[in-house]
């Protein structure tokens, strides 16, 4: 299954216009060769290491459901067709938070979505500044391919920053299905909401890059993280994203 939305956040987009940038860049790179630490799994940057990827097994969700609104208690047929898929989505979310309690011990919802947030911000450093190397251990295998050409046709790279975070990362939902054998698949949605500024590079000058402007952007992404629950050495990985909702996109 191709890779569902792929990381080209509208700060990267919308830099590709410019040629600007700055020289700060050692922090940068002192972060990428860093593990990135996920509930104990660490993911250094190494191809060779072989994992169980369940990536092609797609979404377990592709939409968050409309937030409960008083009016929904007005007995009409519509109100009752958004109760019942409210509750449905509700109770869906509390089986699949139980399966991960389940096989993941310690696993809490809030140490997790402020740990995704980090690997999500080094996945960002990573894709602007074409380290491809890193995206293969922290993406999943269906992503790899689309973002390698990507970094290989653009004309410029580019230095991504997180300026900060509006509102702190949430989970909005879990899903959890099994697949062929005992394995059970898991996959957690976290909102993240950041401000983020990105400068284009050319290729080849990080080391005399002129300081230019640089474009800061009001960012919200519903990103997707998955693994093998029932693999105890299988790591959390970044899958994808679903779409914004329309009642919780960005002005």
């Amino acid at each position: 299954m191709a890779a569902i939305g792929l990381f080209r956040g509208p700060a990267l987009r919308s830099a590709a216009a410019a040629l600007s940038g700055k020289t700060a860049f050692y922090q940068s790179t002192q972060r990428i060769a860093a593990p990135a630490v996920l509930y104990g799994a660490k993911r250094f940057v190494r191809t060779d290491v072989e994992r169980l990827y369940v990536q092609e097994f797609g979404l377990l969700c592709k939409n968050i459901p409309d937030p409960w609104k008083p009016s929904d208690l007005v007995p009409t047929r519509d109100s009752f067709s958004r109760i019942k898929k409210y509750v449905t989505e509700r109770l869906l979310d509390v089986f699949s938070l139980l399966t991960l309690k389940y096989y993941l011990d310690g696993w809490k919802k809030k140490p997790f979505a402020a740990d995704a947030e980090e690997l999500y911000n080094l996945m960002n450093e990573a894709y602007a500044q074409g380290n491809t190397k890193y995206l293969e251990t922290v993406c999943a295998p269906s992503m790899i391919g689309t973002l390698k050409n990507e970094i290989k046709s653009r004309k410029y790279d580019f230095e991504w920053r997180k300026e900060s975070t509006l509102t702190p990362a949430r989970i909005v939902q879990i899903r959890c299905g099994r697949i062929a054998g005992n394995y059970t698949v898991g996959q957690v949605v976290v909102r993240m909401d950041q401000e983020q500024t990105v400068s284009a590079i050319a290729r080849g000058a990080r080391s005399q890059i002129k300081r230019g402007d640089a474009k800061t952007t009001h960012v919200r992404e519903y990103v997707v993280f998955q693994r093998t629950v029932t693999d105890p050495n299988e790591p959390w990985f970044i899958y994808g994203k679903i779409p914004v909702p329309s009642w919780d996109k960005t002005q």
